[in-house]
């Protein structure tokens, strides 16, 4: 037990907690402290997993999904490449034919691993983009495809009009509301009329079964809701709305054609399904 906790009760602890926190993001002080637990995280032993492609190191590994665990990057990574891929052929791109599709936020390559290879197999061009320089210099150096870095705002270097797909999984969650509007404005610009953006995001059902206690009921009253307001582009920072609002965000830029809930059974976010109108 610390000398804190020792000198000052439970009760008043909690009261000071989220005080305490929000100096330390004002601060900045809580930049060093999140990457602390990571190196944390990233020196805890993890099973052995090997699924015979290349394996991020366990820091870069736990900088996209706070885990150094192998398999459960592999296989969620599989799982979410068939998921974009079978959205994207349901509503008209085949990413198996000559489709060029942009992976934005594309980490180390959890979800490019798998889709990569069956995008150029087809003909087709892959491009990742990311924030992070660490993330795109290993993606780079060990799977096909072109990656990119990107900033934390708008624009990146793609041409307008210029992919059939652009997908992000978990990468607007981690975004304030300006930020969120600025990247469907970019999805809007790069893509082909015709072309979707399958973007992820926590929505009320999402908020319901794995989101933080008071989360969902927030929700009710607040279109928009951030979390742990600091370090914008990281893991630290979370975003909610709820589908209507999203959908009222990228109507007017895309065309919404469903919103995919999050799940309960698994937490899989919800999923904006979005076309670009013909023009």
């Amino acid at each position: 037990m610390t000398l804190y906790a020792r000198l000052v009760p439970a009760a008043v602890r909690l009261r000071l907690r989220p005080h305490l926190q929000r100096a330390l993001e004002v601060s900045g002080l809580i930049g060093v402290l999140h990457r602390r637990q990571e190196r944390r995280l990233a020196q805890a032993p993890a099973p052995p997993f090997d699924d015979d492609l290349p394996m991020p190191p366990a820091e870069l590994l736990v900088l996209v999904g706070a885990s150094s665990d192998g398999r459960w990057f592999s296989e969620g990574g599989r799982e979410h490449a068939a998921m974009f891929s079978s959205l994207a052929g349901k509503h008209g791109v085949d990413v198996g034919k000559a489709a060029d599709v942009w992976d934005l936020g594309c980490g180390c390559g959890r979800i490019a691993r798998w889709l990569a290879p069956q995008v150029i197999a087809g003909g087709g061009a892959f491009t990742g983009s990311d924030i992070n320089r660490r993330l795109v210099d290993w993606t780079s150096a060990h799977l096909p495809g072109r990656y990119l870095l990107n900033g934390l705002r708008t624009p990146t270097p793609l041409d307008a009009k210029s992919k059939d797909l652009v997908y992000a999984y978990s990468v607007l969650t981690h975004l304030c509301e300006k930020a969120v509007r600025a990247w469907l404005e970019e999805a809007h610009r790069v893509l082909r009329p015709g072309g979707l953006a399958l973007l992820t995001f926590h929505d009320e059902g999402y908020a319901r079964a794995w989101g933080p206690p008071g989360v969902a009921e927030r929700l009710e009253g607040e279109p928009f809701i951030v979390l742990n307001d600091a370090m914008e582009g990281s893991n630290y920072l979370s975003f909610w709305t709820t589908s209507a609002q999203f959908t009222a965000m990228a109507a007017p830029l895309l065309e919404v054609l469903e919103i995919v809930p999050g799940r309960r059974d698994n937490p899989t976010q919800a999923i904006a399904v979005l076309r670009a109108r013909a023009e």
